[in-house]
């Protein structure tokens, strides 16, 4: 079967005018290059992620991935971090901006997000991502996605667990990159 992408497709409320998804990219996902991917027939563009952590101290460069102008949407802002109270608030910073969809990072490797319990991290503390998505569902009327792993390695995996948190706590989608983290990261405790 082969796919249309030109074919609209729908998160939540949000239509996506085509099937092609401008992923999230720390440190190449900037306003200039989402609106290009939108140019270029992306139909949905994500921010790279944002430290809720930034936001919470009102850092100005957390604050600019914030900026969102209208040739972007729609729009989906990638957050991160572990503590669910500041995850809640900084969603509600994204929806406030104008974002369309809130996405929660429990993907990431990088060795500086996952020391701090963020990313794929959080793989390893599945009743706290549970705290974290229904805090952070109750604090905003946009639709909510989130992207993980299948483990924290290829022992520990979690993702039917997690796919199931995700429909339990009612987010709209789901992203789950092939394999569990890269095996370097277990290097961190």
């Amino acid at each position: 079967m082969q796919a249309n992408l030109n074919e609209s497709w729908r998160i939540g409320p949000v239509e996506v005018p085509s099937r092609l998804v401008l992923a999230p990219m720390a440190g190449v996902s900037v306003q200039a290059f989402r609106r290009q991917g939108r140019r270029f027939g992306a139909g949905l563009v994500c921010s790279e992620m944002v430290s809720c952590a930034g936001l919470h101290h009102r850092n100005e460069r957390s604050l600019g991935y914030l900026r969102i102008a209208s040739d972007e949407r729609p729009l989906a802002v990638q957050i991160f971090g572990s503590e669910p109270t500041l995850m809640a608030e900084a969603a509600g910073m994204v929806e406030a901006a104008g974002a369309d969809i809130v996405d929660i990072n429990f993907g990431c490797p990088v060795n500086k997000v996952v020391k701090c319990n963020g990313g794929s991290g959080l793989l390893r503390d599945l009743p706290l991502v549970e705290e974290i998505l229904q805090k952070v569902r109750s604090a905003i009327s946009i639709p909510l996605t989130m992207k993980f792993r299948a483990g924290w390695n290829d022992r520990e995996l979690v993702h039917v667990r997690m796919a199931k948190l995700a429909e339990e706590n009612g987010l709209q989608a789901i992203a789950l990159p092939p394999g569990p983290a890269p095996q370097w990261h277990r290097q961190v405790s």
